[in-house]
């Protein structure tokens, strides 16, 4: 009887640690979709005989961004038709500027490693594994403010 009961803890704690680790693994494959979802659609070129104006696009930042890819996506294409945050004009900038200077710190760690060599998702994975996947987004950016103020986080300089 105490084999049998053995045996049943064992196999209920491999099925615990199967069932954990495959959260895990569909957690992983829902953060890739979203990054790909969020990329930009591939734009046809209008005729050459068209004259397409440009839009007017607002330029507003986001309120609140569930993960940092959403923030450096906001940042280089804009979200949801928004102008992106790195062609704001002085002025744009100024009617954002609480929101904008919060995020810039981000914004420029991310473009520092992504001109050593790193890619966008890779850059923000390891600003994520220097401060923990489980930190809101909101806590993640004052701590790199925190720490630019003090020379930028080891594992982040170049």
């Amino acid at each position: 009887y105490a084999a049998v009961q053995r045996f049943v803890s064992e196999l209920m704690s491999e099925m615990q640690r199967s069932r954990h680790e495959n959260q895990r693994e569909l957690q992983k494959i829902q953060a890739i979709l979203k990054r790909v979802m969020m990329q930009p659609a591939v734009r046809l070129d209008a005729p050459s005989h068209v004259v397409v104006y440009p839009e007017k696009r607002v330029a507003r930042l986001s309120k609140r961004s569930k993960d940092l890819f959403e923030h450096w996506h906001e940042f280089q294409f804009g979200n949801g038709g928004l102008k992106p945050a790195k062609d704001f004009t002085p002025v744009e900038r100024g009617a954002n500027k609480f929101a904008f200077s919060r995020r810039k710190v981000f914004w420029d760690i991310v473009a520092t490693l992504i001109r050593s060599g790193y890619t966008s998702d890779t850059a923000i994975d390891k600003i994520y594994a220097v401060y923990g996947r489980q930190l809101p987004v909101s806590s993640i950016l004052t701590a790199l403010r925190a720490d630019r103020r003090q020379g930028g986080h080891a594992s982040l300089r170049l």
